[in-house]
């Protein structure tokens, strides 16, 4: 009777507690930049395009930004000027330190746009959280991507996650047009959600793509 029950008490256990999540899941990450001259009439630029995108998978000790807080040479780079460096340098940087699981890129730009990337990564359970950036170019120091995004809920890897994608300000450049002469800002303003009124549309942010994440 004792081995019944102690079968009974397993069954039940087996079926009401959640499966645990694989140590590692493999994703492919879409970038669909929409921001083109009908969405966002206003001055849209001559040859507009989104630098190649770089991301990290990482932990809460490390973001490639942060809202509010203060870009890293690294990003100032890639929202300025399109360059992956210095910041895959500092990803791979954190790597060594454990707070960055991996590294990912996409290295031509995203030309004509609208316009489309993709990357694929491999993602574990130390480091569940997702941060990309893609730069608009051109542009003072303005860019589009998403932070701290996590595929690991309830214990399980997503399936599938969209987000919407908005422009961002880099707080490293003061010019207010896609063409400004550089104009750099020291000390370094704040990264916040761009308000320019080329990224506006009746007082709201008016996106400019999205990124999807895949499980394979």
């Amino acid at each position: 009777m004792k081995r019944v029950a102690l079968i009974s008490t397993f069954l039940f256990l087996a079926a009401v507690l959640p499966a645990q999540a694989e140590p590692t899941a493999k994703y492919t990450v879409t970038f669909d930049g929409t921001w083109s001259k009908e969405t966002h009439p206003l001055d849209f630029p001559f040859l507009a395009h989104f630098s190649g995108l770089i991301g990290a998978t990482h932990n809460d000790g490390y973001a490639i930004f942060v809202e509010e807080g203060t870009a890293t040479d690294g990003l100032e780079h890639l929202c300025e000027m399109g360059k992956h460096s210095p910041l895959d340098a500092e990803i791979t940087k954190a790597v060594q330190a454990g707070t960055v699981g991996v590294l990912f890129e996409s290295k031509d730009p995203i030309r004509p746009v609208p316009g489309k990337a993709s990357a694929t990564f491999t993602i574990d359970e130390k480091h569940p959280m997702v941060s990309l950036v893609a730069m608009i170019a051109p542009s003072p120091d303005w860019f589009a991507g998403v932070s701290n995004v996590n595929l690991l809920e309830n214990g399980q890897w997503v399936k599938e996650k969209t987000l919407t994608l908005y422009a961002w300000d880099g707080g490293t450049d003061d010019g207010t047009s896609y063409r400004s002469l550089d104009k750099d800002r020291r000390p370094k303003g704040k990264v916040q959600m761009s308000r320019s009124a080329h990224f506006m549309k009746d007082g709201q942010p008016n996106p400019v793509g999205s990124v999807t994440f895949v499980k394979q």
